[in-house]
């Protein structure tokens, strides 16, 4: 590892373990080095790995179980469980639940039922004056006029209706529809959180050994529990035993304090390692 600055014209450290607490760096500026991301300053190092951004700073927010399943996955431990849980994800990302209002349709079907019932008066009071007309003997044009005229609403209006029906029944049963994929939803949801509980538990039980050991051989102590799965104590430690069984290819950030030296740090830590 060769640490540079001043655009690649002042090599400021270089080995294994290079100790930077002198200059005015901050982790985030040698994280983004490392990550070959800064203009500030360079890191020659290998590429961090995946799991590096989990487990690369000790002192950082990351929970203590996600690093010890980081460290296990950087291993290459994948549990058979993770197969039902990419499964489940596939299907739940497949998912979409339409958003189904059906009060407009139940309006407009009532409002076409309304305008009917009236139509159907209308129709009725009209057929009744061309009737009394024609026993008066007298002129039924107009009464005639007035009977097709509400004949003809009353033909749209009911057409109206059928049309207000058909669309409510489709609202109704998208609606039915949208309710069981919310529930299928749901279903997966909770299918998805139990594996990857299921998931995190394999992989903390593949390297529950090793992170003992691992803490034995790093300052501080904690206590790793599987039942019920949980970090006891000192996160940080935990934190560093984590980052000594992985594999992270790139050096560690530490601005933990806890060790003498960065050698000290690079060799319970079994990393190359910038110390802060």
């Amino acid at each position: 590892m060769r640490v540079v600055a001043e655009g690649g014209e002042r090599t400021v450290a270089d080995g294994r373990a290079v100790d930077l607490r002198e200059m005015s760096y901050s982790p985030e500026t040698v994280r983004t080095a490392i990550r070959n991301e800064s203009t500030v300053l360079a890191v020659d190092c290998p590429t961090p790995s995946r799991w590096w951004e989990q487990l690369g700073t000790p002192d950082d927010d990351t929970e203590a179980l996600s690093r010890i399943v980081a460290a296990a996955r950087s291993r290459g431990h994948r549990p058979p469980v993770e197969r039902a849980l990419a499964a489940a994800e596939r299907e739940l990302q497949k998912l979409t639940v339409e958003e189904v209002d059906t009060t407009s349709t139940r309006r407009r079907l009532a409002e076409a039922g309304t305008e009917v019932e009236r139509l159907r008066e209308a129709v009725a009071s009209a057929r009744g004056r061309l009737q009394s007309r024609q026993e008066m003997d007298a002129d039924t044009t107009d009464a005639e006029a007035a009977l097709g005229d509400a004949t003809r609403q009353l033909s749209e209006a009911e057409t109206e209706r059928v049309a207000a029906e058909q669309a409510h029944e489709a609202a109704q049963r998208r609606a039915r529809e949208a309710r069981k994929t919310r529930e299928r939803r749901l279903e997966l949801q909770d299918r998805v959180a139990n594996r990857r509980q299921e998931a995190r538990r394999a992989l903390v039980e593949a390297v529950d050994d090793a992170f003992a050991a691992a803490v034995d051989a790093v300052p501080g102590d904690t206590t790793l529990s599987t039942d019920p799965l949980d970090v006891e104590d000192d996160e940080v430690t935990a934190a560093l035993a984590a980052v000594r069984i992985a594999d992270l290819r790139a050096p560690v950030v530490d601005a933990t304090g806890r060790f003498d030296s960065a050698a000290a740090a690079a060799d319970a830590l079994d990393a190359a390692v910038i110390r802060l």
